[in-house]
């Protein structure tokens, strides 16, 4: 690998804050989805909150916690002249994100429990919502410099389905259609940069145990691969189609195209012997593939939805945890300053599997997915698959809380680096890099 810089801005790391504070709240949001799907425990929930509930927690554990990790990654070789820029941008996506969750916790509108983006429908949701999004992409313009390997090839590339997501988002309004239609079709788009985020995340994790780097010649047409679908769904705005079958190929698109470079991908690291140590990245790529199995077994809107989308959200999820820990892990010259513990990503993977057996076994009896349970007339098997949800749930947020409580403080000791004048021997603790070179 190729010498770079070895400690990340201040404006990487403050990124990295925003992102894994986001994701610990959703874990105190989940916890209230998790009662709310447990037998017994269902009477310790209001029926009226579940709603805003998973608004909150989708809104973090997703949409916040991704952009933020994104802004994060692409920030950490960002040069010098681009810093106040980039601060600026920090700045409003703080402030959308604490709109985000205020509003979606007090403001007076009503839920929207729509796919991959759920909402209060107020201006004050609404507007943070856009001025988070907004930061988050303008972060990743203005930090686009010339990759220096594989996996930063990967970094660069992902960010073609965020632009494609908001040019389908704008078009999608332009053309009158409901907020409910746009958001769904953006929130699949978004879903192929995800994807190539997460194949360059198992990359840098692969490398980080000695494994000799893809060649770029190689990893960039899995990376293409994943995200030129991206393209489709703004290029059928303007075919002219109806609603149900713009639907009915915005979700073909996404069964057909959005799984095989990362599964191609995902097994090529796996041929190499080094990549098989990396456990976050083995755990991060059967969690995607449970999820593609969960996939296949939709047939309606029952909890196989939630349990397919989970197990590749955990791929997401688990990867970005990892890159995390390395992220904050001390640089190879740091002095007495043990790596951070890495039994939150163990914890997280046996509740998230858990918590997706559950859901595929609800499914399976035909329970509705965004509700929460109803012990009324249940049978056994019923009961059974809740329980186990809920118990898969509670370990998941075990494992999500630990995660936070060992990053915030870390992160924000690093955060401090930047602000407070010491000298450039004196911050043993200086971070590692992971989405740039070293």
């Amino acid at each position: 690998m190729t010498t770079g810089f070895r400690t990340p801005p201040g404006v990487s790391q403050r990124w990295l804050l925003l992102a894994a504070s986001s994701l610990g709240l959703s874990a105190v949001a989940a916890a209230a989805l998790v009662l709310a799907r447990t037998p017994v425990l269902t009477s310790l929930v209001p029926p009226d909150s579940f709603p805003r509930a998973l608004v909150v927690h989708v809104n973090l554990a997703t949409l916040l916690w991704y952009f933020a990790m994104s802004g994060a990654m692409w920030t950490e070789a960002l040069p010098s002249s681009r810093h106040r820029t980039a601060q600026a941008l920090l700045v409003a996506g703080a402030a959308g994100a604490i709109g985000i969750v205020a509003s979606g916790l007090f403001a007076p509108g009503h839920p929207v429990l729509a796919n991959y983006f759920p909402y209060v429908d107020h201006p004050v949701f609404l507007g943070s919502l856009a001025v988070f999004v907004s930061a988050g992409l303008c972060t990743g313009a203005i930090s686009l410099v010339r990759p220096r390997d594989a996996a930063e090839w990967g970094f660069a590339i992902a960010r073609w389905p965020f632009c494609m997501g908001a040019l389908y988002l704008a078009l999608a309004l332009h053309q009158g259609m409901g907020l409910v239609d746009a958001l769904w079709g953006a929130g699949h788009i978004l879903q192929f940069g995800f994807v190539t985020l997460m194949m360059a995340m198992w990359l840098r994790l692969s490398e980080r145990t000695g494994m000799t780097s893809v060649p770029p010649r190689i990893a960039i047409p899995f990376f293409v691969a994943a995200s030129l679908p991206a393209i489709i769904a703004p290029a059928l705005l303007f075919s002219g189609l109806d609603h149900d079958a713009l639907h009915s190929l915005h979700t073909d698109t996404m069964r057909w195209t959005n799984w095989p470079a990362a599964l191609a991908f995902g097994l090529l690291l796996l041929s190499r012997e080094e990549a098989r140590s990396a456990d976050s990245f083995i755990a991060s790529l059967g969690l995607y593939c449970i999820g593609i199995l969960a996939g296949t077994a939709i047939d309606s809107q029952t909890t196989m939805v939630p349990a397919h989308y989970h197990g590749t959200i955990g791929a997401f999820t688990l990867a970005q945890m990892a890159a995390v820990l390395a992220r904050i892990s001390p640089a190879t010259d740091a002095e007495h300053s043990p790596p951070p513990s890495t039994r939150p990503l163990s914890v997280y993977t046996f509740g998230i599997t858990t918590l997706i057996c559950g859901l595929a076994w609800s499914g399976i009896l035909g329970a509705p997915r965004k509700v929460a349970f109803s012990g009324e007339g249940a049978d056994p098997a019923a009961i059974l698959a809740a329980a186990l949800t809920g118990t898969g749930g509670a370990i998941t947020i075990a494992g999500v809380g630990y995660f936070a409580c060992i990053a915030v403080p870390r992160i924000l000791r690093l955060c401090r680096t930047h602000t407070a004048p010491t000298s450039r021997h004196s911050s043993p603790a200086a971070a590692a890099m992971f989405a740039a070179a070293q």
